[in-house]
């Protein structure tokens, strides 16, 4: 069976309220049963005992001084019982002449004075039931001049006195009435900026970016209000990025695409430029740069995966990884200096990641290097720096922020993601990268995290 769930936010509100209530008049029962009947009890006990005493002192017994109109005191009686070999007589101390109230009946006090024993010679207190009524009484030993005992006994019936509790009661009910319609009240200052936000985000759902969201408070739905709209910007400037992004890679693609499809015609038309052999090379050097860009590509999309979900880490000596990445790009007939300013340097991770994100940089340095390349690798801070520096043309300063996106094209028109996926490893591994234009030329500046002794 499902579970009941209500969707009204004005009952919700209501629901809670009503049981705080609830849970207030229950707190305040416990605290009367358990704390205000017993403080009650001893309050009236002890104004018992104060009438008893004064009657004692006294010592007039036939005069009524009606106790019983006193608050504390309400159906209280004295009498006395004088008991005589074997028999006993009772009688009333506090009965007005007028008649006043009516005591209990004869069988109570015929009751108490069973416990006339338990007295004795001195004075004591009792609190006993009878017929389901608790009855609070006092019996003291009076001085008597004949013979036999007498003994004075004061008492009244406890009855709860409900009023308080009553009027907790009264007013809680009233307190989850009105706080019903305060509930609507509240419900419909909440729900109506929800509504809006609701209706805001239907339309941000259908690509909807024309108008962002009125604010008008600076509490907690306010902030809500602000998020979605940050929110609605970044998802606008993604799908904006996205366009470009597929309008540059289908572009991009395109144009090897109809390289081959041109120069493949022409072999199958006899009409081709110098050789069948020189229109195949141009066909295979296109072929390699459309395989390239499309392994990008499909690298870039499922690096973030790979990288979470890869447990291949280990230690690597990144000095040993730079050497033999250096003997390889060597054979492009390019002068690459390689200096170390340190001893053996230690990272973590995956060593194929790791090159990866150092061949992309290197990739590009031979790109538009003009004579050479250096590579310095030292020590700072706890990070292993790499720096590779060219010596061609500078980055446009208003570019040199944005060749690491993924939609950054060169001045050629080319589209690469090469330096994207490098900056997305690197900051995987807790690392960093940035390109600084020299006096002549540009460094790409690498720092890796060096492996520390817990890993």
């Amino acid at each position: 069976m499902r579970a009941f769930k209500i969707k009204s936010l004005t009952m919700r509100i209501w629901i809670t309220f009503t049981i705080m209530i609830l849970i207030i008049i229950c707190s305040i029962s416990f605290l009367y049963l358990f704390a205000f009947r017993a403080f009650d009890e001893s309050a009236k006990t002890q104004d018992l005992k104060t009438s008893h005493d004064i009657l004692m002192k006294n010592n007039n017994f036939t005069e009524s001084l009606r106790f019983d109109k006193l608050r504390n005191l309400m159906g209280s009686q004295s009498f006395t019982v004088k008991i005589q070999d074997g028999k006993y007589e009772i009688r009333d101390v506090n009965r007005a002449p007028d008649g006043g109230p009516t005591p209990p009946s004869g069988s109570e006090q015929k009751w108490m004075v069973g416990f006339v024993r338990e007295a004795a010679d001195s004075e004591k207190q009792f609190k006993e039931y009878y017929n389901n009524m608790e009855f609070l009484f006092i019996i003291s030993p009076i001085k008597s001049d004949g013979n036999g005992k007498e003994y004075l006994i004061s008492y009244m019936p406890y009855f709860d006195d409900n009023t308080i509790l009553y009027q907790v009661l009264v007013i809680g009910i009233v307190f989850i009435i009105i706080g019903f319609f305060t509930a609507k009240i509240v419900a419909g200052y909440i729900s109506r900026p929800l509504k809006e936000l609701e209706n805001y985000t239907k339309r941000i759902s259908n690509k909807d970016w024309n108008e962002p969201i009125k604010v008008n408070s600076d509490d907690e739905i306010g902030s809500l209000a602000n998020s979605m709209n940050i929110m609605q910007k970044e998802l606008k400037h993604a799908e904006e990025n996205e366009k470009m992004f597929l309008q540059s890679i289908s572009h991009d693609l395109k144009t090897p695409v109809m390289v081959i499809m041109s120069h493949a015609q022409a072999i199958i038309d006899g009409v081709y430029i110098d050789s069948v052999e020189k229109t195949a090379e141009i066909i295979k050097d296109e072929a390699i740069s459309l395989d390239k860009k499309i392994k990008q590509m499909l690298y870039l999309n499922t690096l973030d995966y790979v990288l979470e979900n890869n447990i291949e880490n280990e230690s690597i000596d990144l000095k040993n990884v730079l050497s033999k990445m250096v003997d390889r790009f060597e054979v492009f007939n390019f002068h690459i200096k390689l200096e170390f300013k340190c001893s053996n340097i230690i990272i973590f991770g995956n060593v194929e990641k790791i090159k990866v994100s150092i061949e992309n940089i290197l990739d590009n340095a031979l790109r538009y290097a003009k004579e050479k390349i250096i590579l310095t690798l030292k020590e700072e801070n706890n990070f292993a720096v790499l720096e590779i520096y060219n010596d061609g043309n500078k980055i446009e300063n208003k570019n040199i922020k944005r060749i690491f996106d993924n939609l950054y094209k060169d001045k050629t028109g080319n589209f690469g993601l090469g330096l994207a996926i490098s900056k997305k490893i690197i900051d995987f591994y807790g690392g960093a990268i940035k390109a600084v234009n020299r006096e002549k030329g540009v460094s790409f500046i690498i720092k890796y995290p060096i492996k520390s002794s817990q890993q």
